[in-house]
């Protein structure tokens, strides 16, 4: 069984529990913030992979760290992944519980990489088009690539919208190298004369 279909038993299980409490809400809170301390923090991260780590500090890290922070269910869930030496689906049970959430909600995670940071205004407008397009609720995740040299590229699953003026110097390049040049639509849109 593959690690992603392990992590996903367990995500699919925190989740049922976190609904037939009533707490969903306050879980999804919780592996966030998991999933962010451990994206934060290698040093977290090797901490619950080193099997050399008795399971009681592992606990005693997991209360120091969340017990006050996070709600009871979480710190038990994760305390049991310790005990069953599971210590180390901590991190990929969060992404697939974070992956189970989307689907239920229909989002889609888009990652961008951008020439520059984008503002605010053009998130916004580029999660709309992409929602437009997809039909789906649009989460962005941008890095900035300043070898783009303007525009964006976008992948949502296995799709992938190239926008970049790099990709657009490239067509064109091809274009003079195969001689077809003339190939490209008009300016106005219209394509080109026969």
């Amino acid at each position: 069984m593959s690690q992603r279909t392990v992590a996903r038993r367990y995500a699919t299980a925190l989740y049922e529990e976190a609904d037939r409490l009533g707490i969903v809400d306050a879980i999804d809170g919780d592996v966030a913030l998991l999933r962010a301390s451990l994206d934060d923090s290698h040093e977290l991260h090797r901490f619950f992979q080193n099997p050399v780590i008795s399971d009681e500090k592992k606990g005693n890290v997991i209360d120091a760290l969340l017990a006050d922070r996070t709600h009871e269910l979480t710190v038990r869930f994760l305390k049991l992944l310790v005990r069953k030496d599971r210590e180390g689906m901590i991190s990929p049970m969060t992404n697939q519980y974070r992956a189970l959430r989307d689907e239920q909600r229909g989002v889609v995670e888009a990652h961008v990489k951008a020439a520059y940071d984008l503002s605010d205004d053009d998130r916004e407008a580029l999660k709309n088009a992409l929602k437009a397009t997809t039909g789906k609720k649009i989460r962005l995740v941008v890095d900035v690539d300043e070898s783009l040299i303007g525009g964006v590229v976008v992948r949502i699953g296995d799709r992938v919208f190239d926008g970049s003026v790099r990709n657009k110097l490239e067509n064109l390049r091809e274009r003079f190298r195969t001689g077809r040049v003339g190939d490209a639509p008009a300016e106005n849109g219209a394509p080109p004369a026969p």
